[in-house]
């Protein structure tokens, strides 16, 4: 029996992980495996866009602008075209759509995902805000749906490969692996003087801009975290993070018996994608494998709070619970992008998250911010992003 063809959207497309994850398909449809791209969502690099519509032909794509849209109108005549903000949840919500690829960036991916897990489909899921902000709503869309959750995060696609071998009930701690970022071992008293182009400099993965803002102070884990405590139904105290700087080790899994799984596999983030794309099965890959007959290092390091202050604080939210996440991670999205356009200094992404976690939790005493729901989470989004432009440093 000739099995099913799965249809695949991509929503952020043109960004890191959105190119990768193509480049895995065409590499599961050369074995054979039957896949195919039907849609497509993209930001502002409408020429990547093109070029990704000329190899995989997709039914749909979707743009932000009105310019761009009658630009693929006018070039792909026969392609369905969508614009604004709403494209990627009108991409997610297609019938016949399979499974859906969430590489977008911040809070924009929690509508998409809500729309992909409510209509039964698999999401393959890179975007940790929409976890970090709109969890419970996630969690519940689940519950009330068919849909499942597939992690693209190297260090949860790990998580999930160690769960697989024992029993949930049996499981201690999660712990979650960090290289430490370009400044792991920097003088905290130099901080201030990095440059974007230093922060961008990551030791051992190619990421996006933001992302890898985030792992340099830290907050990328402290998402991951809290990722993690929706993914797996853990509490957020039995999620631990070790410094590994070789980042061979994603993660591992402790069991009360004292056993502890970990998945290792080099640091090209096509493998977690290929994982998800064909979970539970695994197919042979021509991707860079590890090599045993070389030394390979497995150190470990605590995680310093004095050199990663940003982690404790968005953890903080994270207990607060309500939409303390979402304000935070508003605010992170405008500190990084000040950061990157030399507006503030390095340690100001950090101390702005601070402040803007102490507003927020003056505000829940003086007007009350704390609901979860769509409509609250979205809104301190905003006020998370308002605040943080406002803010200014000597």
């Amino acid at each position: 029996m000739t099995p099913q063809t799965r249809n695949v959207v991509v929503l952020g497309s043109t960004g890191s992980i959105g190119t990768q994850t193509l480049d895995v398909v065409e590499r599961l449809q050369a074995a054979g495996i039957p896949l195919r791209v039907v849609g497509l969502a993209a930001g502002s690099n409408v020429e990547l866009l093109e070029q990704q519509i000329e190899r995989v032909r997709p039914d749909i794509v979707s743009v932000l602008s009105e310019p761009h849209a009658q630009r693929l109108e006018a070039r792909f005549p026969h392609l369905r075209v969508v614009r604004g903000g709403d494209g990627p949840r009108t991409l997610a919500s297609e019938s016949g759509v399979d499974v859906v690829v969430n590489a977008l960036v911040g809070a924009a991916g929690l509508l998409p995902t809500l729309a992909g897990v409510s209509r039964g489909c698999v999401v393959a899921l890179a975007n940790k805000e929409s976890l970090v902000i709109g969890g419970s709503l996630v969690r519940a869309a689940l519950h009330e749906g068919r849909g499942r959750i597939l992690p693209i995060d190297s260090e949860h696609s790990a998580v999930l490969q160690c769960l697989d071998a024992g029993r949930r009930g049996d499981v201690r701690r999660v712990i979650l692996t960090a290289s430490g970022g370009p400044f792991r071992d920097t003088d905290p008293r130099e901080l201030a003087r990095v440059t974007p182009r230093d922060a961008l400099c990551h030791p051992t993965w190619a990421m996006g801009a933001r992302i890898t803002i985030d792992s340099a102070t830290m907050v990328n884990k402290a998402f991951e975290v809290i990722e993690a405590h929706y993914l797996f139904d853990v509490s957020l105290d039995e999620v631990s993070v070790v410094l590994h700087p070789a980042s061979l080790i994603h993660s591992l899994v402790e069991y009360r018996d004292g056993s502890v799984l970990a998945q290792l596999a080099s640091h090209d983030m096509r493998i977690p994608i290929q994982y998800a794309l064909t979970y539970p099965d695994r197919h042979a890959t021509k991707l860079p494998r590890l090599d045993f007959s070389a030394p390979l290092a497995f150190e470990f390091r605590p995680l310093d709070p004095a050199r990663y202050p940003a982690f404790a604080t968005v953890l903080a939210a994270a207990r607060e619970g309500g939409s303390a996440p979402a304000a935070l991670n508003g605010a992170d999205e405008v500190l990084v992008r000040r950061f990157l356009h030399g507006e503030i200094p390095f340690p100001g992404i950090a101390a702005g998250l601070a402040t803007v976690f102490d507003r927020w939790q003056a505000e829940v005493e003086g007007r009350g911010k704390r609901g979860s729901g769509l409509a609250e989470i979205l809104a301190a989004d905003c006020w998370g992003r308002t605040v943080s432009e406002g803010l200014s440093w000597p």
